[in-house]
């Protein structure tokens, strides 16, 4: 089973990475890259985290989550940014020493210790793993690796060669070098107010101690003790109480909320999206009329349906007024074909029952005619995103097109996974008939929930 297969929903990778309170152990885990000779060279001679650290920390979080919940054209591009970016991380380091970033045993170093911090977060929280989750979970991140580029002698092969793997790593080769130094009490305690918070530097500054303080407090009591103690590490009595407090609090917060909240933007689009695919693998007439058709979710459909579905396709597309008038022509077509094919008098609203009928004997849906009907509407949807009709759409196409969607990010990961051959192109002709399935109620189709509403 390849990687692309294995990481995806029901996954422990994708169930516990991308959760907000990963970022309780976040600053942990990059004190314990720094350590390694290689990367704290390569951080200190080549990394801007000292001077745009908000934009540094982003663009790391979204890296690491395009690689667990990208498509496979996401991650190809991801790993093509990544190779360019580190092929020019090499030089010398304080103490003569040569250092590439490109060299896969610090790759493999990077790699692990974010396994080991998320297996570390859920102990702190009080809700560990079990040995079952962490043996599957560590058999997925070993995948995700050897996606990275890592081979085979680069991990451990198993969870307990893992385990000797860190211990040693610790107790051998991490140092007390400047960046880890600088992340423990230098120029983390400068860092400026986060871009679009109008905080003044009089407010922000208070605000900066405690919340740096309390982080590096809390890595400090969390960092294993070997490394703590080549450091000359102190921490307050009980400072590990608290820690492990302040996480249960936080774990019992997060689990009264929703689920996709409790997952970074990136993560919860992709959950969502992905989500709505997988779980409602097909629709029966009555499950289509209820929660796609009935928008006003009153039992009967009505033109005021329809009309809000055009609405929303509208506002998603950011349309101008010719094509909003296409698309409601479009509806209105539909609306027609049911109708007529249900017996119901345009002025009524077409009960459950009639549409029932109308498919039992063949009245409704019919072939689809990009002339009219649900056809209509399809061939619309088809053109409205395949603009310079070449019959095919490219993710890039598509995220300028959905800019200003409310719903932007969702958008583009439940059209990226139609693209079934991971070319990284969506091609029109598949897109048509995924869509007529959905509209007539043969099948479903997430983007179209989203696209339409009734989500």
């Amino acid at each position: 089973m390849t990687t692309q297969e294995t990481l995806g929903p029901g996954s422990a990778t994708w169930d516990r990475l991308g959760q907000w309170r990963y970022l309780l152990v976040a600053h942990r885990t990059l004190v314990l890259q720094a350590a390694h000779p290689q990367i704290g060279a390569a951080v200190s001679q080549f990394s801007v985290y000292t001077a745009r650290p908000w934009r540094r920390y982003q663009r790391t979080v979204e890296s690491l989550l395009t690689y667990v919940y990208g498509t496979a054209a996401e991650r190809r591009r991801e790993l093509a940014r990544l190779e360019r970016l580190h092929s020019r991380m090499r030089g010398t380091d304080a103490h003569g020493r040569p250092f590439t970033a490109t060299d896969n045993a610090a790759r493999a170093w990077v790699h692990l210790t974010l396994f080991e911090g998320v297996v570390t977060l859920y102990e702190l929280g009080g809700d560990a793993l079990s040995p079952e989750e962490v043996r599957r979970f560590y058999a997925e991140w070993c995948g995700l690796g050897r996606l990275f580029g890592l081979a085979e002698g680069d991990q451990p092969a198993t969870l307990e060669e893992f385990r000797e793997y860190f211990d040693r790593m610790v107790a051998e080769e991490l140092e007390d070098n400047g960046t880890v130094r600088d992340l423990l009490s230098g120029s983390i305690f400068r860092i400026p107010v986060p871009g679009g918070l109008p905080l003044p530097e009089v407010v922000w500054s208070p605000v900066r101690y405690v919340m740096v303080s309390a982080a590096v407090q809390a890595t400090q009591a969390t960092l294993p003790e070997v490394y703590r103690r080549r450091l000359r590490l102190t921490s307050p009595p009980g400072a590990g109480l608290v820690v492990s407090g302040v996480h249960r609090a936080i774990r019992t917060v997060m689990d009264l909320v929703p689920k996709p909240w409790r997952y970074l933007p990136y993560a919860s689009a992709a959950i969502r999206a992905t989500g709505e695919v997988r779980a409602r693998p097909g629709s029966a007439p009555e499950e289509f009329f209820t929660t796609i058709l009935d928008q006003s979710g009153d039992g009967v459909l009505r033109w005021a349906d329809l009309l809000g579905m055009a609405r929303e396709l509208s506002t998603h597309l950011d349309l101008d007024a010719a094509d909003e008038d296409e698309v409601h022509a479009a509806f209105d077509s539909w609306w027609r074909q049911l109708v007529t094919a249900t017996g119901t008098p345009p002025d009524d609203g077409v009960a459950l029952a009639a549409y029932r009928a109308a498919l039992a004997d063949g009245r409704y849906p019919g072939p689809a005619d990009p002339a009219e009907g649900h056809g209509r509407v399809a061939d619309v949807i088809c053109r409205l995103i395949d603009r310079n009709d070449d019959g095919q759409v490219s993710p890039a196409e598509y995220a300028r097109l959905l800019a200003d969607s409310p719903r932007r990010r969702e958008l583009v990961l439940a059209l990226s996974s139609l693209d079934g051959d991971g070319d990284g192109t969506l091609h029109t002709e598949e897109f048509r008939g995924a869509l007529t399935a959905f509209l007539t109620g043969r099948d479903d189709l997430a983007a179209a929930r989203l696209l339409l509403g009734r989500v």
